[in-house]
């Protein structure tokens, strides 16, 4: 039995802001497993990233740090489930648990 985003990496807050600055393409979540909103949208983002063969790293939101503060105020993350994806030097961002798995798999790949 799988638990709460087990499908995806788990990364720290430094080197998620290094990747997310850095490199060709980085997705990243932003959740925690006492949100209702995360639990809705994790099982839909984990089915996308199967299908697609998708990497994706998470956050766990619990774990409250200052950096982790910093991180999503600089990219706007106001809520959470939050969804950063990282092209080419531009970081868009999510936090939306009613997308759907095709709405998320469009806004991973535009």
């Amino acid at each position: 039995m799988t638990t709460f985003a087990d499908f995806f990496t788990p990364i720290n807050v430094a080197k998620a802001e290094n990747q997310l600055q850095n490199a060709e393409e980085f997705i990243l979540f932003i959740g925690r497993l006492t949100c209702p909103y995360c639990r809705r949208f994790e099982p839909k983002l984990t089915q996308v990233a199967k299908e697609n063969k998708l990497d994706i790293y998470y956050i766990n939101s619990d774990e409250l740090s200052p950096e982790l503060d910093n991180l999503r105020s600089t990219y706007n993350v106001a809520t959470v489930p939050g969804l950063l994806v990282a092209k080419g030097g531009q970081v868009k961002v999510v936090c939306d648990s009613s997308l759907s798995e095709e709405e998320i798999l469009d806004f991973i790949k535009k």
